[in-house]
């Protein structure tokens, strides 16, 4: 009778213990605080049966319960916004519509230099664009934009595009940032640029509202902000799909080959 209660036992927590396995998925979140990383193992718990849990609900569970103090960025939720853009296994994705895994790696874009844990300091991408904010802007107002220009906007700025990026690695001297010192300030925006930087100069030099100057001063600008590293590059990855190689690193370098020395 005795054996049989055991049993009944044995084979009851046998199946809650399967069962709880079946409902957490189990990750790495990498964090850091003053430059130096930890490997935090979190359990997320599935809030039901066959969810399939995105990185940035993975991130949210964690800061409500077992990790209060875990630095994160997020907005839209609707990959409008680009912000929440992490690394995942090593690889950056857009964090609000990426789906993790049990043992997936959760940290921060390796691309950038870290503030806290998955939080990277994102300005010094954006003040690049400084110096041809004011191309001369004077062509005739009711001329149709091309179909590649409004493509183009579709970017989100989610800076997925820096990975393996040889023009933006020229920033840190080649090496991936991460939480390391001695990095460049980047509070008035970097020396060499990235295909984000690219894109934006390839949309204002198609803008029909660009003059024929302006559209030279902004491809003199992608030259000196380092176009030539594109010259052997195999191409990059946008996070939402835009053809990156064919619809701007080609065009640069065509309207360029007069200009680079190769």
């Amino acid at each position: 009778y005795f054996n049989e209660i055991q049993i009944i036992l044995e084979s009851f927590f046998m199946s809650k213990s399967s069962s709880d396995k079946k409902n957490k998925i189990k990750v790495s979140i990498i964090t850091v605080r003053d430059g130096n990383s930890e490997i935090i193992d979190y359990d997320y718990k599935m809030k039901s049966d066959g969810e399939k849990p995105m990185a940035l609900d993975v991130l949210v569970q964690a800061q409500e319960t077992s990790i209060p103090d875990l630095a994160f960025r997020y907005g839209c939720r609707a990959r409008n916004c680009g912000v929440c853009t992490i690394d995942i296994n090593d690889k950056p994705r857009i964090a609000c519509r990426s789906r993790v895994r049990d043992g997936d790696k959760l940290s921060s874009l390796a691309t950038l230099p870290v503030l806290s844990d998955l939080v990277v300091r994102r300005d010094g991408i954006s003040r690049q664009m400084r110096a041809i904010d004011n191309v001369n802007m004077g062509n005739e107002l009711n001329v149709e934009a091309p179909d590649t220009y409004h493509d183009l906007t579709a970017c989100i700025e989610c800076y997925a595009c820096l990975d393996k990026c040889p023009m933006h690695a020229r920033n840190f001297s080649e090496k991936i940032p991460g939480a390391s010192t001695g990095l460049p300030d980047p509070s008035e925006g970097y020396q060499h640029g990235n295909p984000f930087t690219l894109l934006k100069i390839q949309r204002i030099r198609i803008d029909p509202l660009t003059t024929e100057s302006g559209s030279e001063k902004a491809l003199d600008y992608a030259i000196e902000m380092g176009l030539d590293a594109c010259l052997d590059c195999p191409g990059c990855k946008c996070g939402v799909g835009i053809d990156l190689k064919g619809k701007v690193i080609k065009p640069l370098l065509e309207s360029a080959k007069n200009k680079l020395k190769y």
